[in-house]
Order: structure tokens, then C-alpha cells, then sequence
């Protein structure tokens, strides 16, 4: 089923479903839908946090278009490049307890030699593969072979051999690497970060997934994180579209042998404990992901000489701020068809912020807009998110503080609110239309306005209003 954009404005509506947003803003909610709209993104969701708590959380839009469920807090996004950051979270934890070394050649390892045929004496190591800079090559026509529906059938271990052993039906030597020295030029590259993940399985002596469920997300308690859809219920994953002839195209959901570079699936309340853990020396809850040194060292340029903006695996990204000025936040995004992502922390103030959507567009803009305002909010000292509550979180319905009815409504309608006050209606991309004081039960004319789909504001609640 393929729907053209005039005919579902119900996309564009504020999900107000699971957590509630503790310092919610009309402004920004208009800001997000009209970057939606711009950008033809189906859904997003959105999260702040700031000194180890969730300071903002909001999602808009569809999720699936074909069976009419919208994008909420718990919705499951493909993570695509930011999947690279769990990679390499996985690794650090190896090679800081010593079983694994960055600037080692990477073949004392593993089963199998890589080594780039036009420099077969010079060896590979980590730490190239976590900057980009090993000489490893992404030969996409072999790699879009091997994407399939549903979840990959070939195992990492299999996929690695097939491309970097010489006997490997995938192997090209022109194609699968570069022509410069290894570790002497940038280059960014897919297969390179997927050898990182299969060193972590290697070494670890488990199945990269298994060591990411009992080592990182375990500890930090993302509950709805998996790499393969058969760890989900896929209505809560975001189908991926894209968008072509002013109409959403749906994908399959699909995946690829590749995985530790860019499927796994996550929520922002789970990314919330993520980026919490890291702004905090490495500790989320009193669990330890990773030591503080660490953390420094994944912080901090790797390879200046060669790009000043990598350290290992993350890298920074200029944020711009609305009073002028520019900031560099540590992270990572991502991109593959039907799916975009953004992931950024600040250590300097403890500012984190996520922004997922299952659609192609460029999501920094919403990204320096929710930086901007999370400068200019207070916590509230409740600390880091529960794990004992995080099934609980992701799966309460909260009834809204306003009631109205009829809805879908033509000329009147009636709201219903515990003391009344002042209602604002918006039209999806965030204009008031329509401000009036109520008491707790009045009736609303709305005879002037036309026929849409709008949102309801009083006080902190808001709710979706149909008007035929």
C-alpha cells in the first residue's frame, strides 16, 4: 500500500502515547513537524537527556502507514552507522581488559589473513578499523547482494571469510581495498567496522549479538535493543520508507550479514541509558559499562593528522547555536534506505540527544534545535532512568488530563478537563489558530475553522482533534 502525503495528515500529528515529556514546548513540536514535513519523514522520535536524567521525549508521526501505528517513545528504529557506536563500546571493553590490543596486527586473531594486496607487508590494526583509516574498502556489489527480508541468513564469521580470505567467494583485490598505506588516509568503510565486531566475537568466544545483550545491554537495561527482528514484535519496529513521486514507499523490513555496522534496532528510551552511561564516566544505575579511562580515550581524536574530527568510532559534529556560535558534540549518525539517525553527547555540559526517523532526510537541523533548548533547561534531580521501571515505562497508556468528544468533531466540540484554563488549538505545523479560556466542562465552536486534522494545548497536555 503506497499513500501520497496529501492524504495522510494524520502523520504529522504529536504521538502522546508511554512517557510523558517533562518540559514540553508547542514551539519545538511546530519546529519538528515542519522538518518532517520538509524533509518527508513518516515518523520520529525524539530525547533529550541532560545530567543523567530524560529532560525531553517526544515522538510524532507514523511508525507503520499500512496498519495505523504511530511512532511512540517505546517504537523500535533501525540505527544504521549509529549501530557503530555499540561496536565499538563491545570492543573497548575487550581490549580494556587486555584480551584484545589497538595497534596489534589484526591477523595474530583471526582464523583467516587480511592484508591489502597492494601492501601485503604493512599490517592492519584496531585502532585503524575503529578510524576509518585501514585501507578497507566497501565494494558495494557484492555487498548489495546479500541483503535480504527479514533477518540475515549468513552468519558475521562466514561473511568476513567470503570477503577478506583470498579464497573467499566475495574477495577483489582492486575492489575490497584502497590504494593508500594502511593507516595513512581516510576512508570511511562499512566492512572495516564489521571486522571490528567479528574480532569482538572472536575474541570473546561468543556470538557478537550474545556478547552485546550480556555485556552492554544488559547493563544498561534497553530492554528493546536487539540486532535481528526476531527479537521484537515488528509492529513496534518502524517500518523504513522512502520517499519518490510524492508518495511513501514502504521497504520490507530487511537485513544484512553485516550487521555490527549498521542494524541494530533500538528506541530512545533505551538510547537514553546509552548516552547517559557515557556522560557519566561509564557507569549507568551503579552498573559499569565501561571504565572513565575509556571513555576518554573513545572521546578523544585518534588520528588528528589524518581527520581531526575521528576518535574511535565516534566523532564530532558541529552543532549550530540559534544566539550564534557553534559547538562540537561527540557521536555518531546514520543512514540506510528508509531509515535516519542522529546521536550526539556533550561531557562538557552532560547534554545528550537523539533523533530517529524511518524516513531518508537530513535530521542535524532538528538536532540544533533540540540542543538549543535542552541549554535552557533545569533537572530535577530524579537521576538516572529505573531500570526495575523500564518494562513498566515502555509499555503504560497514560490517560491524557483533557478529554474531547465528539472526535472526529464538525462544528462543536466539548472538553473536558479537571479546572479548566486556557486552550489552544494548532494548526500540524504548529500555528495557533484558536486560544480561548474554558472551564472544566464547556463546549468549543468551532465552526470557522476548517476541516484538518489539529492539535489540542492546555497546560502540559495535548491531544489530537479531527474536524470534518
Amino acid at each position: 500500500m503506497i499513500l501520497k502525503k496529501c492524504g495522510f495528515i494524520l502523520l504529522f500529528v504529536p504521538t502522546l502515547i508511554l512517557a510523558q515529556n517533562p518540559n514540553p514546548s508547542p514551539d519545538l513540536d511546530a519546529y519538528i513537524l515542519e522538518e518532517m514535513d520538509y524533509e518527508n519523514l513518516p515518523g520520529m522520535s525524539t530525547l533529550i537527556v541532560k545530567d543523567g536524567e530524560i529532560v525531553w521525549v517526544e515522538s510524532y508521526g507514523m511508525a507503520d502507514i499500512e496498519n495505523n501505528v504511530p511512532a511512540t517513545d517505546s517504537t523500535a528504529f533501525l540505527m544504521a552507522s549509529v549501530s557503530k557506536l555499540f561496536m565499538a563500546t563491545a570492543f573497548k571493553q575487550l581490549e580494556q581488559d587486555g584480551q584484545i590490543d589497538l595497534d596489534e596486527d589484526i591477523n595474530i586473531y583471526l582464523p583467516f589473513d587480511v592484508f591489502n594486496p597492494n601492501y601485503p607487508d604493512i599490517s592492519i590494526t584496531s585502532r585503524m578499523l575503529l578510524t576509518h583509516t585501514s585501507s578497507i574498502a566497501d565494494d558495494w556489489s557484492s555487498m548489495d547482494t546479500h541483503y535480504t527480508i527479514g533477518d540475515p541468513t549468513i552468519t558475521l564469521g562466514d561473511y568476513m571469510e567470503m570477503y577478506f580470505s583470498i579464497s573467499g567467494v566475495d574477495y577483489d583485490a582492486q575492489n575490497n581495498f584502497n590504494n593508500n598505506i594502511p593507516g595513512s588516509d581516510f576512508d570511511y568503510s562499512n566492512m572495516a567496522a564489521d571486522l571490528a565486531g567479528y574480532l569482538v566475537e572472536v575474541v570473546s568466544d561468543e556470538l557478537f549479538s550474545d556478547y552485546s545483550d550480556n555485556h552492554v545491554f544488559d547493563l544498561l537495561c534497553m530492554e528493546n535493543t536487539s540486532w535481528y527482528l526476531s527479537g521484537f514484535d515488528t509492529l513496534n519496529v518502524a517500518r523504513p520508507y522512502d520517499w519518490q513521486g510524492g508518495q511513501f514507499n514502504p521497504y520490507a523490513h530487511y537485513g544484512f550479514p553485516g550487521y555490527t555496522s549498521g542494524l541494530l534496532r533500538s528506541n530512545v528510551l533505551d538510547l537514553a541509558n546509552f548516552m547517559i552511561a557515557y556522560l557519566q564516566n561509564g557507569v549507568f544505575n551503579n552498573n559499569q559499562l565501561l571504565s572513565e579511562a575509556s571513555i576518554d580515550q573513545m572521546l578523544t581524536l585518534q588520528v588528528p593528522d589524518i581527520d581531526d574530527t575521528q576518535g574511535l568510532n565516534w566523532y564530532t559534529e558541529e552543532i549550530y547555536l540559534s544566539g550564534g556560535g557553534v559547538v562540537d558534540l561527540w557521536g555518531h549518525n546514520g543512514g540506510e534506505g528508509g531509515s535516519s539517525t542522529e546521536l550526539y553527547i556533550n561531557p562538557d555540559n552532560q547534554i545528550g540527544i537523539v533523533v530517529l526517523s524511518n524516513g531518508e532526510g537530513d535530521l542535524l537541523y532538528v538536532v540544533d534545535e533540540l540542543y538549543d533548548y535542552a541549554l535552557s533547561l533545569s533537572t530535577s534531580g530524579v537521576g538516572n532512568p529505573s531500570c526495575e521501571d523500564v518494562s513498566m515505562v515502555h509499555t503504560v497508556i497514560k490517560k491524557p488530563a483533557i478529554q474531547v468528544y465528539p472526535n472526529p468533531a464538525s462544528d462543536t466540540f466539548t472538553i473536558e478537563s479537571e479546572k479548566g484554563g486556557l486552550v489552544s488549538i494548532y494548526s500540524l505545523l504548529g500555528k495557533q489558530i484558536f486560544k480561548q479560556e474554558v472551564r472544566s466542562l464547556d463546549e468549543i465552536d468551532v465552526s470557522e475553522i476548517e476541516s484538518g486534522t489539529y492539535f489540542i494545548q492546555m497546560d502540559q497536555s495535548r491531544i489530537q482533534l479531527v474536524l470534518q
